[in-house]
């Protein structure tokens, strides 16, 4: 059965989002971007809330944005940590930095690779070279995202053909296949009945759009949502 992830900004949130029937709780700031870095504050108070109830993931931005910086700090509790790809197509040792930033997360924390749909619009790698990567680098799970936001959603950038073709590759190589991209509670049913490991929701949740509040009453349409898939 496909599981709900849900992107909270702070601890609030989150404890709202697990009442509600999320599986997994993903921590970020929907104002710095798709994959937005949240203040360490919020990544811990989260952790104290849910990480004993639900497994806890964190996104830390774009590889470009680290500026050379090696080693990032994330809490005890993070069981997943990703950072994105725009901007790396446009770097030759783009393999070389995220390899580095792989290496250097705590042990206990598994790394996320991130396909971007609209690869093209964000200058991201193309995703069979991500694929390959991920797959070099050992990561626990493959996040197939848009960058762009507001610029088209998973399904205006692929059809439901090849979203099931990638998540098979994902799968086959020992990945969780975790699917976004602006999904809504009226496709969220058609790319859960693809078979994904899990589905990610920000806006589709929230009132006025992804930088608005959490409503634990959509949460709980989009668990029962995935429950009937």
């Amino acid at each position: 059965m496909t599981r709900l992830l849900v992107s909270v900004r702070n601890a609030k949130e989150a404890g709202t989002a697990f009442r509600a029937g999320a599986d997994l709780i993903d921590v970020k700031d929907p104002a710095k971007g798709s994959l937005g870095a949240p203040s360490p504050r919020s990544v811990e108070e989260v952790v104290a809330a849910v990480a004993s109830e639900v497994p806890v993931s964190l996104a830390l931005g774009e590889l470009p944005e680290l500026n050379g910086e090696k080693r990032i700090s994330i809490p005890c509790g993070v069981a997943f940590a990703k950072i994105g790809l725009a901007g790396c197509a446009r770097l030759p040792d783009w393999r070389e930095r995220w390899a580095t930033f792989v290496h250097n997360i705590a042990s206990t924390t598994r790394p996320v690779a991130v396909i971007y749909a609209d690869w093209e619009v964000v200058d991201a790698p193309e995703p069979a070279l991500v694929l390959a990567e991920a797959t070099r680098l050992s990561c626990a799970a493959v996040l197939v995202d848009t960058c762009a936001k507001g610029r088209g959603t998973l399904l205006d950038h692929w059809p439901l053909e090849s979203i099931a073709a990638w998540i098979r590759a994902i799968q086959q190589e020992g990945m969780l296949a975790v699917l976004g991209g602006s999904l809504s509670i009226e496709t969220i049913g058609p790319v859960a009945a693809l078979g994904p490991d899990y589905v990610a929701v920000r806006g589709a949740v929230c009132r006025h759009g992804r930088e608005g509040p959490l409503d634990g009453e959509l949460v709980r349409q989009m668990a029962r949502r995935l429950a009937s898939t």
